[in-house]
């Protein structure tokens, strides 16, 4: 019987039932699926050279010179005039292989631009054609009057924020055509509001002020250290108290340094201000105050000359000291006496600057070695005592009572008692432990050399590892192979012939 038609006057050839078919594609679909994969190879080699490929960029051929400042509301916002150093370069078309075909004079006018640190590059004046053609170095007048097609653009909205910016002067040509990738004159300029200076502006300072100590007395040294940073700038710092002056230090290496023992007694907030050599490269700083305490001692305890001792200092028995003490109250009456001691020492008053000073104290012959002090009453603001160490009697002193035990008692043990054990055992006993020692010790009975049995042991756990671990290879190796083979054939990676064939 014959197979159905799909179209009239086209003969279908019959298909056997149960007979194994192949669908093919239609013809109008093949080509569509060959336009379509010839457009994806085409776009992918298109995005492969486009991110190999470049554009040229514009370069740099040296400065410009202009005003060194001035304002951008300004009716000529960057000076009168700008000097160019070289003629404007020509606009070369070139062929594939980089032969210049043609050169294009671009010598009819300038713009000025302004690279902003988004990457955009808006004019900023164009229409600049006095001194045109622009063949050689020339001054250029940035004047309205000079130049009849000259337009200032919204520098407000161009320069939106304080910051470094760099100016670009570059050349077009009579047709008014600007070729973004020429290269160009460049100058920058720091912009402050609607200031504007020539340079890359002053980059800010900062000091740190590091006194040697925060705590001294009148005429007591103190070394005031400054710390400039960056560490290049290069300047001067003043070192200040209040608005008195108290030196001045270079800075080398990003510090300075300044002694001084000028303090007088009090609270002084001390403050570095750091002046930069040049002002267009890094800007003033000044550090927070350091607060110094210059005060006078509590106390103090002066030797019989008038040297003052160190704090808590060593008295000797006998030796007479002079003893101050501040912060006491005006015109009282203040005694004396000493720790472990019980000798009576004279009072003494405090003057109207509430200073109490006992001229002479003598130390006690019969004082107690050790630590101790000498206690007034009632007592000072913060002092309480004023300390001092006494040290041991001198080898001269009576060493104390005889003793009882004469040295020449003769000994209630007679020396010639017999010993209980006879010398004669001696010698058995100590060769019998050397022997001991040395046949049944380590040096026979060692382990170490005899019983080596770890390398071979080694060799056979080792061979016995990597039997192991290649058979479970083998085992994981087979299980993937398999799965593999069933996925394949699942998803119709894999056909096999009919094995009757």
């Amino acid at each position: 019987m014959p197979g159905p038609t799909c179209c009239p006057g086209i003969h279908q050839p019959t298909v056997p039932r149960g007979a194994f078919t192949m669908t093919a594609l239609h013809p109008f679909r093949r080509v569509a699926a060959i336009v379509a994969a010839c457009a994806v190879l085409a776009l992918g080699v298109v995005a492969l050279v486009a991110s190999q490929s470049q554009p040229a960029r514009a370069a740099s051929i040296g400065e410009f010179t202009m005003a060194q400042s001035g304002k951008l509301s300004d009716a000529e916002p960057f000076g009168a005039t700008v000097s160019i150093p070289a003629k404007c370069p020509d606009y070369d078309i070139k062929d594939e292989n980089g032969n210049v075909l043609e050169s294009i004079p671009i010598n009819y006018g300038l713009q000025l631009r302004v690279a902003k640190p988004d990457g955009t590059v808006p004019v900023a004046i164009e229409g600049i054609t006095n001194g045109s053609p622009f063949d050689a170095p020339k001054s250029v007048s940035l004047a309205k009057a000079d130049n009849a097609d000259l337009a200032v653009k919204d520098l407000p909205q161009i320069f939106a924020s304080d910051g470094t910016y760099e100016l670009r002067l570059a050349c077009y040509d009579d047709f008014g055509g600007f070729h973004p990738d020429d290269p160009y004159w460049t100058q920058k300029i720091t912009v402050t509001g609607d200031n504007w200076a020539v340079g890359e502006g002053a980059k800010a300072t900062s000091v740190q002020l590091t006194p040697s100590k925060s705590e001294l007395e009148p005429g007591e040294e103190v070394t005031l250290t400054a710390t400039i940073t960056p560490t290049d700038a290069a300047g001067t710092v003043k070192f200040m108290a209040g608005e008195t002056e108290l030196g001045e230090a270079a800075v080398a290496g990003g510090k300075a340094e300044f002694k001084t023992k000028t303090l007088s007694e009090g609270d002084h907030d001390i403050v570095a201000r750091f002046t930069p050599t040049d002002a267009t490269k890094f800007g003033p700083s000044e550090s927070e105050p350091a607060r110094l305490n210059v005060r006078l001692p509590r106390y103090e305890m002066l030797d019989e000359s008038g040297e003052r001792l160190a704090d808590n200092p060593e008295l000797q028995r006998g030796q007479k000291v002079k003893v101050i003490v501040r912060g006491c109250e005006a015109g009282a009456k203040y005694a004396m006496a000493m720790e472990r001691n019980d000798a009576e020492f004279p009072d003494a008053t405090a003057d109207g600057s509430g200073v109490v000073t006992w001229q002479s104290l003598t130390v006690p012959e019969d004082a107690v070695e050790g630590q101790t002090a000498w206690d007034l009453s009632p007592n000072c603001t913060n002092v309480t005592a004023v300390a001092f160490k006494v040290p041991a009697p001198s080898s001269e002193s009576p060493s104390g009572d005889p003793s009882d035990d004469p040295s020449d008692d003769p000994s209630d043990d007679p020396s010639g008692e017999p010993s209980d054990d006879p010398s004669g055992d001696t010698s058995g006993t100590t060769s019998g432990t050397t022997s001991g020692t040395t046949d049944g010790g380590s040096t026979t009975g060692g382990d170490s050399t005899t019983g080596g049995t770890s390398p071979q042991g080694g060799l056979a756990s080792t061979g016995s590892q990597i039997a192991l671990f290649s058979g479970i290879g083998a085992i994981v190796l087979t299980a993937a192979g398999i799965a593999f083979v069933r996925y394949g054939r699942r998803n119709g990676l894999l056909n096999f012939g009919d094995p009757s064939a």
